[in-house]
C-alpha cells in the first residue's frame, strides 16, 4: 500500500557508519537510511592485510595492525565531523583467529574507544544473509561470502537467514602472503578445500540446483571481468547473474590460461587481483557441490546486514523499493509524496485492462515504484530529462529489484517524459525486455504522462478526474465543475495511450 503522510514523516532518515575490520581490508561505510532502505554516502577502505600472516605464524600482520590502526583513528574524526548517530563495527575472521587479537582489541579501544571484539563464525553467516536480504527480499537458497581468512555458508528462505557455517577457508589462510605464487598449486588445494569442506554437514547437507549467491569482493570481481569480457550493457554487478557452465568455464580460465590477465584486469587494485585465482578454485569446488541453477552476484552483505539486523522489526519489513525511490524522489519529496498515492489510485482501475510483464503482486509493486518516481524529473532540462531520469532509475542503488525488473521500471519511467522510440541503452532494454515487455512498460509510462498532463501534477485536481478504459479505448472523464481540463493536450495523451493499447489488440 503507499504509504499516507504521516507514515512517511515516520520513515526518517538517519545516519549510519559501519567499520568493517576484515582480514584483508579494512572499511569505513557511511549510509544514509531511509525506512528499509540505506544508501551508501561515504566510502573509504585500506587493504591492510591484518590476516596476511595468519598461516604462517598464527598472529595479525604487524604491518596490517599499523594501517588499521592509523585508519581507525581518521575514520574516528571522519564520523564525529559527520554526525553519525549510529556506528556499528564488525570485526571477523582475522580478529578470531590470531593469538594476539585481544591485545590488538585492547590497544585500538585505548586509543579509539572502539571495540573491535569480532563476530562469531556463525554471526558472521548470519548477518552476511542478512546484507543478501537487504537487497534482494526474495533470495531463495545458498549464501556464499567469501573474505580473507574464511568463508560462510548459509541458507536463506522466505526472508530469513536458517542454518550456516563457517570454514576456514579465505585465501590468507590457505595461501598466506604469496596468493599467486609458488603456494598456488591448484591441484594441492583442492585437495585441501575437500577436506575442510568434507569436515562440516553444511555442504553435504544443502540441496542441489538451487540459486548459488556470491558475496566478497574476490567474486564480484571475477564477476566483473565477465561483464566486461561480454560487453554486458547493463554494467551494474548487483543481480549479475551467471549460468553454472558459464561460471565454471569462467573460473577455470582464472585458474589456468588466464591467470595473469585476471590477476592484472584494468582497473582493478592489486590486492583484490591477486585473490582471484583462489577464489576462481573455490568456486569451481562449491559448483561442483552444490550444482546450482544458477548464480547471483551480490555486491551486499557483512556491512549492509549488520544495519538491517540493527534496524527494528517494523522498520524491516518495509517495502526497501518503495523507500528507496521516495529516498531517490527526496528533491521533491514534498510534491512526490502528495502525488504518488493519488497517481496511483487514479491508474488503478483502467490499468487492470493493461498488459503486464510480471505476475500480478510484482507487476503492481513496480507500478507503485513508477507512481513514486514519477516526479524525479522536474527541475531538469526538457531536452534532457527522459535520458538522464531512465539513466538514474537504471543505475539507482534500489534494493529488490532484478536486472529484468530495473529496465522495466526505467522504461516506464522513460515513456512517462517522452515519445522517443530510442532509450540511452537500447542495448539493455533489448536484451532483458522482449517487444511485448516493452510495450507493457511504455503504456503504464503513457498512463502516467496522461494523468501528469490532466492534472497539472496537482493531487487535487487529479482526484475530480477518472480514467477509464471502454470499448472505444481508453477515456477521461471530468466532474462537472472540472471539464476544463479537459483541453487539446489531454487528448493527444489520451490518443497516444489509445494508438498504444490498440498495439495489444493487434
Amino acid at each position: 500500500m503507499p504509504l499516507s503522510a504521516s507514515s512517511l514523516n515516520r520513515a526518517q532518515r538517519k545516519r549510519y557508519g559501519v567499520l568493517d575490520i576484515g582480514s584483508n581490508s579494512v572499511r569505513l561505510v557511511i549510509y544514509d537510511v531511509f525506512g528499509s532502505s540505506f544508501v551508501p554516502i561515504y566510502n573509504e577502505k585500506i587493504h591492510a592485510g591484518l590476516g596476511r600472516d595468519l598461516r604462517q605464524t598464527g598472529r595479525l600482520s604487524v604491518q596490517g595492525c599499523q594501517d588499521t590502526q592509523a585508519a581507525l583513528s581518521r575514520f574516528t574524526l571522519i564520523l564525529n565531523a559527520q554526525e553519525v548517530e549510529h556506528v556499528i563495527i564488525g570485526a571477523t575472521a582475522a580478529m578470531r583467529e590470531a593469538e594476539d587479537g585481544p591485545d590488538f582489541i585492547a590497544k585500538i579501544k585505548a586509543k579509539t574507544g572502539l571495540d573491535l571484539s569480532p563476530i562469531s563464525g556463525a554471526e558472521e553467516a548470519r548477518l552476511s544473509a542478512m546484507g543478501l536480504l537487504a537487497a534482494m527480499p526474495r533470495a531463495k537458497g545458498i549464501a556464499a561470502d567469501l573474505g580473507g581468512a574464511s568463508l560462510e555458508l548459509i541458507r536463506v528462505e522466505n526472508g530469513a537467514p536458517q542454518t550456516g557455517e563457517t570454514f576456514a577457508l579465505g585465501p590468507f589462510r590457505m595461501l598466506g602472503t604469496e596468493l599467486t605464487g609458488d603456494d598456488f598449486q591448484p591441484r594441492l588445494l583442492r585437495d585441501r578445500i575437500t577436506e575442510i569442506l568434507d569436515a562440516k554437514s553444511a555442504p553435504r547437507d544443502c540441496l542441489q540446483n538451487e540459486t548459488l549467491y556470491l558475496i566478497g569482493g574476490a567474486w564480484r570481481n571475477l564477476a566483473m571481468i565477465h561483464l566486461v569480457q561480454t560487453e554486458f550493457p547493463l554494467r551494474t554487478m548487483q543481480g549479475y547473474q551467471l549460468t553454472p557452465d558459464t561460471a565454471m568455464a569462467l573460473a577455470e580460465w582464472a585458474i589456468g590460461p588466464g591467470k595473469d590477465e585476471a590477476v592484472n584486469f584494468p582497473g582493478l587494485p592489486a590486492r583484490r587481483g591477486e585473490t582471484l585465482p583462489y577464489g576462481a578454485l573455490l568456486l569451481s569446488e562449491l559448483i561442483k557441490r552444490l550444482k546450482p541453477a544458477r548464480i547471483i552476484v551480490s555486491t551486499t552483505g557483512l556491512r549492509e546486514g549488520l544495519i538491517y539486523d540493527a534496524l527494528p522489526e517494523e522498520q524491516r519489513e518495509r517495502d526497501a523499493l518503495h523507500d528507496g525511490c521516495r529516498d531517490l524522489a527526496r528533491g521533491n519529496l514534498q510534491g512526490s509524496a502528495s502525488f504518488a498515492g493519488p497517481l496511483y489510485k487514479f491508474l488503478e482501475k483502467a490499468s487492470a485492462h493493461f498488459p503486464m510483464c510480471f505476475t500480478p503482486i510484482h507487476e503492481i509493486r513496480l507500478r507503485r515504484a513508477a507512481c513514486i518516481l514519477a516526479g524525479i524529473g522536474k527541475g531538469l532540462h526538457p531536452n534532457y530529462r527522459a535520458d538522464l531520469v531512465f539513466e538514474d532509475v537504471l543505475y539507482a542503488p534500489l534494493a529488490g529489484l532484478k536486472h529484468k525488473e530495473r529496465a522495466y521500471l526505467a522504461l516506464i519511467l522513460f515513456r512517462s517524459f517522452t515519445g522517443k522510440a530510442k532509450t540511452p541503452n537500447d542495448e539493455a532494454i533489448h536484451l532483458l525486455l522482449d517487444e511485448d515487455e516493452q510495450l507493457a512498460a511504455s503504456i503504464y509510462g503513457l498512463a502516467i504522462r496522461l494523468a501528469v498532463v490532466a492534472s497539472g501534477r496537482s493531487a487535487s485536481l487529479l482526484k475530480q478526474i477518472t480514467l477509464n478504459i471502454t470499448a472505444r479505448g481508453p477515456e477521461v472523464v471530468a466532474a462537472p465543475e472540472f471539464q476544463a481540463l479537459l483541453g487539446p493536450r489531454l487528448e493527444l495523451r489520451r490518443a497516444k495511450l489509445a494508438a498504444a493499447l490498440e498495439r495489444v489488440e493487434n
